[in-house]
Formats: structure tokens, C-alpha cells, sequence
């Protein structure tokens, strides 16, 4: 029996997930320049929230391409276990740092 390896479709997701993130804040920070406002960053709890309600949407886009219960279970744990990454953790942080460094 093989099983399926989710991780560079998962690695994938959560990349696009965290750089949305970062280009929705880019976004708002431009608007409120224009609008002749002070810009002022959004917390890291608050940066991290949004992009994990986003990479929560992608995981449940992939989840409903599977069709079986065990497919769905072994991309539970994996993406789990991605979230937990230092690495996935490490990511958010960076882009995290370079949006304060626009603002």
C-alpha cells in the first residue's frame, strides 16, 4: 500500500497562504498613504490569524478534491504536522518582519 505525499502540495499552499497575507496588509498599508492616513502595521497575532484562516481555506479546498477517508486523514496529519514546522512557523515570521519594515 502506498501513500499519497501531500507535503509539496501543503508547502505550496501554505507559501501562497502567508504571501497572500502579506500582499492583502501591502495593500491596505497603500490605502491608507493615499487616503493621507499614518499607516500603522497590524500585530503579529493578527498577520498570522488572517493567513492561517487562509491556509485553513486551502486545506479545505484540497480536502474536498479527495474522495476517501483515509486520503483526507493522511492529509490531516501531514498539514498538522506542517503547521507545526519551524520552518512554516519561521516563514510567517519573515514575512511578518518585512511587512514592518514597509510601514
Amino acid at each position: 500500500m502506498v501513500l499519497y505525499d501531500f507535503n509539496d502540495k501543503i508547502d505550496e499552499q501554505i507559501d501562497k497562504s502567508v504571501k497572500a497575507t502579506l500582499r492583502f496588509y501591502n495593500e491596505l498599508r497603500k490605502a491608507s498613504i493615499l487616503r493621507g492616513e499614518s499607516p500603522s502595521p497590524p500585530s503579529f497575532e493578527t498577520f498570522s490569524e488572517m493567513a492561517g484562516g487562509l491556509m485553513r481555506a486551502s486545506k479545505d479546498l484540497l480536502l474536498d478534491k479527495l474522495r476517501t477517508p483515509s486520503m483526507k486523514d493522511v492529509l490531516e496529519q501531514e498539514w498538522a504536522q506542517k503547521l507545526q514546522n519551524y520552518s512554516t512557523k519561521r516563514l510567517l515570521k519573515d514575512l511578518y518582519e518585512r511587512l514592518l519594515a514597509r510601514f
